[in-house]
């Protein structure tokens, strides 16, 4: 499954930063791995696409009207794509930089392992930039299976937007990891980088069992602006043998809260599993009110699939947390995606216009939605259309009123294919998923 969340304005940007993510072998190869940039001025936006350390693609231009879609490579590892037997050492030719004369939105979407597979993520612009963060991925835990299945990876890669930067990468709730290419554990300190540079971490499940989950919650630390991906190049937060691309560019520490409103997919409880992460110690998490956990800082607690009503759940915290969710495109295990979730803000105004060909990874067709949050009785319009007025193609779930804040309600809408601009009144909270088969 390939899912991507949009929050406004969070990632509308003149300059998007994208490092590398990592994929291991079999049956999560890379294939075709592509970017999209779009942007809601009708006129002409010149903009670049540095590949890093390999080449500066010019004059490229894009408008409302026609969005530009970059091929990164047809197949294997990329620019996009790194090879972990290469990870845990700086890198110079992984990754992007795209600049632009106004304001575009950059997400990049893959296909992996045969078709089988399918991930993507979106750039969070400038917004991304920050110096501390914490890592989310899936669990990855199977109890049904015997052993943890052999293509698994969760991983971390960050970027550096700056010359001397110094990133520090601490774990303080695990320990028993195997790191691809690296022989020590946490702390890993005082690691060198200049602009353009990144470092990935990348840990496969079945070398160790600490592997399943032991990269959730660790620190990233920078004294300079960093971007950073995370997730995991096939995983699970079920039980069964189903796995997927769980991927996505997250936000740092001054970009999170305590509010958070999560709007369930059509997978099993199993999977859809909402991960909340500290990063204080005596973080207490309620879902829809009621107490679930205590966790310290670098902990995280999972909140099931069957703790939502309505088809949405509302979680706070006594603590800021860095917030996950993990979402089904069927009741398929198969069909997973991962995705960082914004906190509830009065900033959050706006619309999304648009998101391009919210059908297509390439030339291979999915069947696209969208999830929205938005505030009690606001008018919502997707493609200049009230949402209680669709075409017979498209079928809208909602407005479901949300348990433990009546101030919002849910929608989620099916069907789509082609390019789908969102617009509303108040606050908007926007994701976007489209599945195909198993991906």
């Amino acid at each position: 499954m390939n899912l991507i969340v949009l929050v406004m304005h969070g990632q509308l940007s003149k300059t998007h930063y994208i490092p590398p993510i990592s994929s291991g072998l079999p049956n999560a190869d890379p294939q075709d791995q592509y970017i999209y940039i779009s942007t809601p001025n009708n006129n002409d936006v010149n903009f670049t696409i540095n590949q890093l350390g390999v080449s500066i693609i010019n004059n490229l231009v894009v408008s409302n009207s026609n969005p530009y879609r970059h091929t990164i490579s047809t197949s294997g590892y990329s620019s996009f794509v790194q090879d972990p037997e290469t990870t845990s050492q700086v890198t110079s030719n992984k990754g992007f930089i795209i600049e632009a004369d106004d304001v575009i939105y950059v997400s990049v979407r893959l296909n992996a392992g045969s078709g089988q597979q399918a991930g993507a993520l979106v750039s969070k612009g400038e917004n991304a930039l920050g110096q501390t963060f914490r890592v989310g991925t899936y669990d990855s835990q199977a109890p049904n299976l015997p052993s943890p299945i052999g293509n698994y990876l969760n991983f971390f890669s960050l970027l550096a937007t700056e010359d001397n930067t110094t990133v520090n990468l601490n774990n303080n709730t695990t320990s028993g990891l195997v790191i691809q290419n690296y022989s020590g554990q946490f702390p890993i300190n005082n690691i060198q980088l200049n602009k353009g540079q990144s470092y990935t971490v990348a840990v496969r499940p079945d070398q160790a069992d600490n592997n399943r989950n032991g990269l959730i919650g660790t620190l990233i630390s920078s004294d300079k602006p960093i971007v950073v991906n995370s997730g995991s190049a096939n995983g699970s937060f079920g039980s069964g043998s189903g796995r997927d691309f769980g991927i996505d560019q997250i936000a740092d520490i001054s970009k999170i809260g305590n509010e958070y409103i999560f709007v369930k997919g059509a997978g099993e409880n199993s999977f859809e599993n909402v991960l909340i992460v500290a990063h204080e110690n005596n973080t207490e998490v309620y879902a829809s009110g009621l107490l679930q956990n205590t966790i310290q800082a670098g902990e995280y607690h999972i909140i099931e699939g069957d703790f939502f009503q309505n088809d949405n759940l509302y979680v706070n915290t006594s603590k800021d947390v860095f917030a996950y969710q993990g979402i089904g495109g069927s009741q398929s295990e198969a069909n997973q995606g991962l995705f960082f979730v914004p906190p509830l803000s009065c900033e959050n105004r706006g619309g999304v216009d648009l998101i391009p060909n919210i059908g297509e990874i390439g030339n291979t067709n999915f069947t696209g939605g969208i999830t929205i949050v938005t505030n009690k009785d606001a008018v919502v319009f997707i493609n200049d259309l009230d949402i209680t007025n669709q075409p017979p193609s498209i079928t809208v779930q909602g407005p479901n009123l949300v348990t433990g804040n009546s101030d919002y309600e849910t929608y989620k809408v099916t069907g789509f294919s082609n390019d789908v601009s969102v617009t509303r009144t108040n606050e908007l909270y926007l994701a976007y998923f489209n599945f195909n088969g198993f991906a």
